[in-house]
């Protein structure tokens, strides 16, 4: 099922959704009576070929030689490796303009503009073959909507410039003391900023030589009362050396005044260690990505020792973590590949689009509530906050947009679900370092803004959009 960007009318979207369902768009292969054998050589070649790196090379020579057939078969390739990454899409549409393939291009940016997202259409030279008809028009409409503000998030608290620097990926908030917790990778410490905006720091006391070290990220536990901390020596922390390097532990503070309750080396693991996507389960277990073994591991209550959940050696960007009410699934969200459900019972996995009918990549962090995932899309244009609809915890039924294109959005960082609104970091400021850790030269630290976003944001009308969509599908006998 499509999801269309809320901003476009009903009156606008039937039009655009009735061409698309009476025209036939899918994007058909080259024909193989009109290649020469090299090129059926090379198009057999880049079929059996699996390693994405390696194709996006020969992306890039094929276009620059000017082997516009070669070109279009590279990409096609690549969007079925990883369909769900919108940049490949795109860049299939491009491919297949340049051929003056128009079912093709348009069934491409079709399937982007339906999934909310916005490119530079217009005006790119590329597209100058599939002007001029009542398609093209609506597409290019459609993806300056897609662009437009969203939402009616707001600014709640702002770190000055001047200590943004010390990379607050990961923050929390204290409902009890109405105040934010930030974790800095750069000092180790966490920070609190009070319901007066007062920023100070909370809990202080990173050890070099025996951790922890810098904190990569935190969660409050079920309860609210104490606070999980995953550190790690890495490039970007200010005491990382030769003997630190790639050393890892897991720490549990009691919330109201920071004193520490545990601490858990991670020994048993392979090295060099980082530990991300923290989770508490309802059951107060601590679950965790050990990211160069790709393998969850999760921290039982009443032991001192990380057990295997499962490894994952096909999702290679891992980014978040979560579960549903009972914890029998988590959901992870891979940065690359999309959303997957994990039956922790069985130990299956299973894609969350099985029909690789959306777009799931760029998703950061992921917040299960009410039998929904809300998930903080940083990885796509526009950056968007998600709320995903589920059927039976398994499968994606629906999905529309709680917040995007912010006027204060650059690259999202990750969040925290506070009853029925998220608040996440807007502006990130990872990017602006190099592999060292060093500011890169020309960038400059910008003053870190957190937002809130309420995630039930026109629900009902989505909702009763998405009914009137299947409605017209069912008349058209459309699957």
């Amino acid at each position: 099922m499509p999801t269309i960007k809320h901003v476009i009318t009903m009156n606008k979207l039937l039009p655009i959704l009735l061409i698309i369902l009476s025209t036939n768009l899918f994007a058909q292969a080259l024909d193989n009576n009109q290649l020469s054998e090299a090129d059926k050589s090379f198009q057999q070649e880049v079929m059996r070929a699996n390693h994405v790196p390696q194709l996006l090379q020969v992306a890039d020579g094929t276009i620059k030689k000017g082997e516009l057939k070669r070109h279009l078969m590279v990409w096609q390739r690549l969007t079925q490796l990883q369909p769900n990454n919108p940049d490949f899409q795109f860049e299939l549409a491009r491919a297949y303009a340049l051929q003056d393939e128009k079912s093709g291009a348009y069934n491409a940016l079709v399937k982007l503009q339906n999934a909310g997202l916005s490119y530079q259409v217009d005006g790119d030279k590329t597209f100058e073959n599939i002007q001029g008809t009542k398609v093209y028009d609506y597409i290019v409409d459609g993806m300056k909507d897609n662009a437009s503000a969203y939402g009616e998030g707001t600014v709640v608290a702002t770190v000055e410039d001047s200590f943004s620097g010390m990379l607050f990926e990961n923050i929390a908030y204290d409902k009890e003391h109405n105040r934010f917790l930030l974790a800095s990778i750069r000092s180790g410490e966490i920070y609190q900023i009070d319901q007066q905006g007062k920023f100070s720091s909370f809990i202080s006391d990173t050890d070099a030589k025996k951790g922890p070290w810098g904190a990569v990220d935190m969660e409050l536990s079920q309860d609210k009362k104490s606070l999980w901390v995953a550190s790690a020596s890495m490039p970007q922390y200010n005491g990382v050396s030769e003997q630190n390097l790639g050393s890892a532990m897991l720490s549990h503070y009691r919330l109201s005044d920071g004193e520490l309750i545990k601490r858990y080396p991670i020994d048993n693991l392979k090295t060099p260690k980082l530990l991300t996507a923290l989770h508490i389960g309802n059951d107060e277990s601590v679950y965790f990505l050990s990211l160069f073994e790709q393998t969850i591991y999760r921290l039982k209550p009443d032991s001192d020792k990380p057990e295997k959940v499962i490894e994952l050696s096909e999702l290679p960007a891992i980014k978040a973590i979560t579960s549903n009410a009972d914890d029998s699934y988590l959901y992870v969200a891979d940065f690359e590949k999309g959303l997957y459900v994990i039956d922790v019972a069985n130990q299956k996995m299973g894609n969350m689009d099985p029909k690789d009918e959306r777009f799931f990549t760029g998703i950061s962090d992921l917040f299960y509530v009410d039998g929904d995932l809300i998930g903080i899309q940083s990885g796509v244009s526009p950056a968007r906050v998600m709320r995903f609809d589920l059927a039976q915890d398994l499968i994606i039924k629906m999905n529309f947009p709680v917040e995007a294109s912010h006027e204060t959005f650059a690259t999202l960082g990750n969040g925290t679900l506070v009853d029925n609104h998220v608040y996440y970091v807007a502006n990130s400021q990872w990017g602006k370092m190099d592999m060292g850790g060093n500011l890169i030269e020309g960038e400059q630290w910008q003053p870190l803004k957190i937002i809130k976003s309420p995630i039930d944001y026109r629900m009902q009308e989505h909702i009763d959009n998405q009914k009137r969509i299947e409605e017209i599908k069912k008349q058209r006998g459309i699957q």
